[in-house]
């Protein structure tokens, strides 16, 4: 999958669930530090922040047209959930938001993601860095032979 639309769906859930602008990622199975604003275009970011505020769309869908992206987004946001469609494609993302952690699931490609957010700024504020740092976890099969 496309490292853009995955961070693009990263980006337009946590915005309109928690309001955070994220800045920066953490990919926990790749265990790779993703800085948001060298994925994503400044153009498509200022455009959707100037679109969007928390809470203008929960319970309820929506359908965005970015002007730099083909097709038209469908949202649909339930509290900390989120279905994301992108419309002429058989792509569609359900996953949620909680704390620090976004996680989601691709169903065209049936894969899973996990990011913690590593930096963000809110409305109003300055970058800042979450409360904790993430240390990687050991593996299921940590220690086995």
């Amino acid at each position: 999958m496309n490292r853009h639309i995955l961070v693009s769906v990263a980006y337009i859930a946590c915005r309109l669930i928690s309001g955070k602008r994220i800045t920066s990622l953490y990919d926990i199975d790749a265990a790779k530090d993703i800085n948001v604003k060298e994925i994503l275009d400044a153009e498509f970011i200022t455009e959707f922040d100037e679109r969007h505020r928390k809470g203008l769309i929960k319970g309820r869908m929506y359908e965005y047209k970015p002007s730099s992206i083909e097709h038209p987004i469908e949202i649909f946001i339930d509290k900390r959930n989120f279905i994301i469609h992108i419309k002429g494609s058989a792509a569609y993302f359900i996953g949620n938001v909680q704390k620090d952690i976004i996680c989601f699931y691709n169903h065209k490609d049936e894969t899973h993601f996990k990011y913690e957010i590593k930096g963000w700024s809110e409305e109003g504020t300055k970058h800042r860095e979450p409360r904790h740092s993430h240390t990687p976890a050991l593996s299921a099969n940590a220690g086995l032979f």
